[in-house]
């Protein structure tokens, strides 16, 4: 399969997933407190252990995209990232 082509600069999306959206909003914003962006709410669990945010910023390259993902996944309060 070809990956699909993408023009850079563009806007990206991320699901974030984790358990306190509070705690999401204080990591990405310390993460991206220099880059433009927009993080708003998603869906919940049915239990509603899990929530999700939608993050919208920004990427210059396919790198920079990949390097945002990696420190993304570190951060303790994002569970996962689709």
């Amino acid at each position: 399969m070809q990956k699909p082509a993408v023009t850079y600069p563009c806007n990206w999306s991320f699901t974030l997933i984790g358990t306190d959206a509070q705690a999401i909003h204080d990591t990405v914003a310390d993460c991206l407190k220099h880059d433009a962006y927009h993080l708003t709410p998603s869906n919940k669990s049915r239990t509603g252990k899990y929530i999700s945010l939608h993050l919208e910023t920004e990427v210059t390259s396919e790198d920079a995209r990949n390097r945002l993902f990696a420190r993304l996944q570190e951060l303790p309060s994002i569970k996962m990232i689709l």
